[in-house]
């Protein structure tokens, strides 16, 4: 059966999703999502697509671009597979890290470019994570910093403030309460490093994670499949414990 074709957009402008397979995370510290938006950045320049919001959550990420036909597909592969060769290698993976075909869709009004804009900035803020205007890994700081220039970024502004007027109405417009749902994706909480180094500690009695080592068989494979119902996964479990992947997979 054929793949169903994506649908075009007259305006050239999408939101698109890009999300970890089985919902894992795509990224585990800031240099990753420093890697992330070095490419965004890279790969935008040589398709020529302009990037109006972008959102890095732990395991997918939003973007809204403009003047993509008929560059779309080529851009946000290259990005793709850019990112997932930079992951695999860095943290001793492989197969698939994100899930089938991305997702995007049309943006077609400017009443429509603006709940999409409000929805990809205040996704940190519906998931529970932080206050959208203090979340980090957003372009939110380019839409109501009064003395960021976003001509210094790859994100570009001219559209958002041409629709939107001036910076204050924006504002207002961002931190207006709704329930929007733009394409929606449930955003699953994802275990931090931290958290899984607490439990690890707590659940076998020991200072370091490194020191489960030295436990049974039996205790490991018990500590993987709690940590695996916990939220974790084998890589996390690696990296913070020190053990290769290959060998918890096989407990």
């Amino acid at each position: 059966m054929s793949r169903k074709s994506r649908k075009k957009s007259e305006s050239q402008i999408y939101h698109v999703i890009l999300r970890g397979n089985n919902r894992q995370n795509i990224f585990y510290n800031d240099d990753d999502r420093y890697f992330m938006l070095n490419r965004i950045q890279k790969y935008s320049e040589q398709t020529n697509i302009e990037v109006y919001a972008y959102c890095l959550m732990d395991n997918h990420i939003h973007l809204l671009v403009g003047k993509a036909n008929p560059n779309l597909s080529k851009f946000v592969q290259k990005l793709a597979t850019s990112y997932a060769m930079y992951f695999n290698k860095k943290y001793d993976c492989c197969g698939h890290l994100f899930q089938g075909r991305f997702k995007s869709e049309p943006v077609e009004t400017e009443e429509y470019f603006k709940t999409v804009f409000r929805y990809i900035l205040q996704n940190p803020q519906k998931a529970n994570i932080c206050k959208f205007f203090k979340y980090k890994w957003s372009s939110c700081q380019f839409a109501i910093n009064e003395t960021m220039d976003s001509t210094d970024s790859f994100v570009s502004m001219e559209y958002v403030f041409e629709i939107f007027q001036d910076k204050t109405s924006l504002k207002k417009f961002l931190h207006t309460e709704n329930s929007d749902l733009c394409m929606e994706y449930g955003n699953v909480p994802v275990m931090s490093d931290a958290k899984c180094y607490e439990l690890i500690k707590k659940r076998v009695k020991i200072k370091e994670p490194s020191q489960i080592k030295k436990q049974s068989q039996e205790k490991k494979k018990e500590l993987l499949m709690y940590l695996i119902q916990e939220g974790s996964n084998i890589t996390q479990i690696s990296r913070v414990t020190e053990i290769p992947r290959h060998i918890l997979a096989k407990l």
